[in-house]
């Protein structure tokens, strides 16, 4: 089969390559991969940043696809379309048992960083990760990964109606899901982008109540008393704004550190205002689950900025850095 594989750190080394198609054990499934999503984490498995095993591997953590075969007893069968969750678990210790499946104590990694990824033709998943779909599988894509992180963060930070909530980063894999599940959940929405004016109109066709840019989001957020929520994915680059930006009882939420991992924190502002600052990670199953029957019913889809097929991925990666990307990067197997 085909894949793209790296044998050693850097995007230069990604290649297009003929590999053993790989054969499903117990608990696991054969999957037809569909498309790919790109995210910042395998950038960061590519370039070294997050160890990849085995080596050679084949990148790709957020995919979609149709099932080739499957164990006895599954709950999915040959043919079926499924959104692959990207987190391994055990089922068993305690965090699994409560549901926080994202952060099991046995396992924990990510397909596609501490497994083969859905970067190739087919990819062998647990069953248990596996939700059917019956929505265009394009429309999915987009889910596991960037609709989950933001999904958790959201939970996390007890969004309700009502809540004015600033989703900083609103144009990348994170943001622009976000910004629709925020409005879902009845919150007044403000998308901020660099560009402001020139994204607009696709911000507001996702939910967003208003659009700015940071310098402007300051100031119209502090004319309504300050956010009740923060959604932050990006980072040091951002803290200071979106910290400044908490109202009373507000609540900033993270989940990511593209512009950097140390922050600078004033904890007398953090008690005077009774402010928190939470941390997310991934989602849970169930939340997936969630999500999918969301898509199924029109509520929410992925955005997606620009398509590539499998022989031009280092093209999809360069395309993540692009200052005019809104939404997802997509890879078509």
């Amino acid at each position: 089969m085909r894949a793209v594989v790296f044998d050693a750190p850097g995007l230069e080394n990604l290649r297009l390559a003929e590999v053993e198609r790989p054969a499903p054990g117990p608990g696991e499934a054969l999957v037809r991969v569909r498309y790919v999503g790109v995210n910042p984490i395998d950038l960061a498995v590519v370039s070294g940043a997050v160890k990849a095993s085995p080596m050679p591997h084949v990148p790709g953590c957020e995919f979609v696809g149709t099932v080739e075969a499957a164990g006895e007893g599954s709950h999915v069968g040959p043919g079926d379309n499924v959104v692959v969750y990207s987190r391994l678990f055990c089922g068993r210790c305690r965090q699994c048992l409560s549901g926080e499946t994202q952060i099991c104590e046995v396992r924990g990694q990510l397909i596609g960083a501490a497994t083969n990824g859905g970067m190739a033709e087919y990819a062998v998943v647990p069953t248990a990760n596996l939700v059917r779909t019956g929505a265009p599988l394009e429309r999915a894509v987009g889910l596991p990964i960037g609709g989950l992180t933001a999904w958790n963060m959201l939970r996390r930070a007890s969004v309700s109606a009502g809540d004015l909530v600033v989703v900083m980063g609103a144009t990348g894999n994170v943001g622009v899901f976000a910004v629709q599940l925020a409005k879902l959940m009845g919150a007044y929405v403000m998308a901020v982008t660099r560009r402001g004016k020139q994204v607009e109109a696709a911000l507001r066709g996702l939910g967003a109540d208003a659009v700015a840019t940071p310098e402007e989001a300051r100031d119209l957020v502090a004319r309504q008393g300050g956010a009740d929520v923060v959604v932050d994915p990006l980072g040091a680059g951002t803290w200071e704004l979106s910290y400044s930006m908490l109202g009373r009882g507000g609540r900033y939420v993270t989940a990511g550190v593209l512009t950097g991992q140390e922050v600078r924190l004033d904890l007398r502002r953090l008690y005077g205002v009774q402010g928190s600052i939470l941390g997310s990670t991934g989602g849970r199953l169930r939340d997936l689950q969630t999500l999918v029957g969301l898509l199924e019913s029109g509520r929410v889809t992925t955005p997606i900025h620009a398509r590539y097929p499998l022989g031009r991925a280092r093209e999809a990666f360069e395309a993540l850095r692009s200052p005019d990307r809104v939404g997802k990067v997509v890879v078509e197997v």
